[in-house]
């Protein structure tokens, strides 16, 4: 263990840190946007900029790592005006769409623009525009002039996802976060990049202009598409489920979910989702309600094992259900005398 001094407290660090984990250790908040706890450090946004004493330049917090003795002010003037500095460079080419843009409200630039921008702007030429990029139907890349070039969404392809679909393009105020010639994300983890972006350069497509955040009200649930058990944030207005989003959870799924976990509400809402239940009479489905769908299911179970045979009755099971349901369908279907319970539908064949 290292102890350095930050802000005047002793922290104790294990050797190789940066001076980010010993300020996160403190509960020192140091501002920041390419920094992620879960991602590499790539040290591009700058706007961790920190006094450290003996250096002649401010340095960043998250590419710094300590050493013995070391000491370090985060609200100095010099470090201050370093981050003010940084701050100013951000927002030059930054579209002052605020009032539109999804990300209004949970925004980590309009957050640190409060606390470090400047009232005015000396930068007076044209501000660079990127075109519009088509990505597929879950990400938009509609508004990519607002893009800081943080290339967080970049790193979580590469070390999380496991595919590097994102790439940054040519150089200075030039660059461009982008796929490779036109490609559309793939990835079942794309929808995490939303969540890391720290503007509203990456949106969901599905909850595009739909809601602001302050309007949801927020419930926590966990994921019914298999067996992680990821937990999940669903956001509700007038009672309609909006967006679904990650619940922080170490032992199970960090701070990722799956694109079906996130993004399959939509059928929640569906035209072709069944609200009551059915039977089919003369070839054609008819509404009933639940007393006679469930008396037509159990008069047909009785008769199927009373002609043919308890063997003859079989229970495919769903591995979206949860634990209690699949628990009491096997019981129905032992308790009818068959042991063919399954969820196997199109999974491998497992015969040999």
């Amino acid at each position: 263990m290292i102890e350095i001094e930050l802000d005047g407290k002793k922290v104790d660090i294990v050797e190789g840190s940066m001076i980010m984990h010993a300020a996160e250790k403190a509960g020192t908040y140091i501002p920041h946007f390419c920094y992620h706890k879960k991602l590499s450090i790539a040290a591009n946004c700058r706007m961790c900029l920190v006094d450290v004493e003996k250096m002649p330049k401010p340095m960043p917090a998250c590419a710094t790592p300590v050493t013995q003795g070391m000491i370090v002010r985060t609200k100095s003037d010099k470090a201050i005006k370093a981050q003010k500095s940084v701050m100013e460079f951000l927002l030059i080419n930054h579209p002052l769409d605020c009032p539109i843009c999804d990300q209004g409200g949970e925004c980590q630039l309009q957050d640190l623009a409060v606390g470090y921008g400047a009232s005015s702007s000396r930068y007076e030429e044209e501000k660079r525009v990127v075109a519009v990029k088509d990505v597929g139907p879950l990400i938009s890349m509609q508004e990519m002039s607002r893009c800081i070039h943080c290339t967080r969404c970049v790193r979580f392809g590469q070390e999380v996802a496991g595919v590097m679909e994102l790439g940054m393009s040519h150089r200075g105020e030039h660059a461009e976060i982008e796929t490779f010639i036109g490609h559309s994300i793939d990835s079942e983890l794309s929808g995490n990049m939303i969540d890391i972006c720290p503007v509203g350069a990456l949106t969901s497509k599905p909850f595009r202009y739909s809601a602001r955040t302050w309007e949801l009200s927020r419930r926590k649930s966990i994921s019914p598409h298999d067996s992680t058990g990821a937990n999940l944030i669903v956001q509700v207005k007038n009672n309609k489920v909006m967006r679904v989003v990650p619940l922080e959870n170490e032992d199970v799924n960090e701070c990722w979910i799956a694109d079906r976990d996130r993004f399959s509400y939509e059928a929640l809402n569906s035209d072709e989702r069944l609200t009551t239940p059915m039977i089919k009479q003369g070839g054609a489905w008819k509404a009933v309600d639940w007393q006679t769908a469930l008396e037509y299911v159990a008069n047909g179970l009785k008769q199927i094992k009373s002609e043919h045979g308890a063997a003859s009755i079989g229970a495919l099971v769903s591995p979206h259900s949860t634990l209690e349901e699949l628990c009491l369908a096997s019981a129905l279907t032992r308790g009818l005398g068959s042991q063919n319970v399954d969820y196997r539908l199109r999974n491998a064949e497992f015969a040999a």
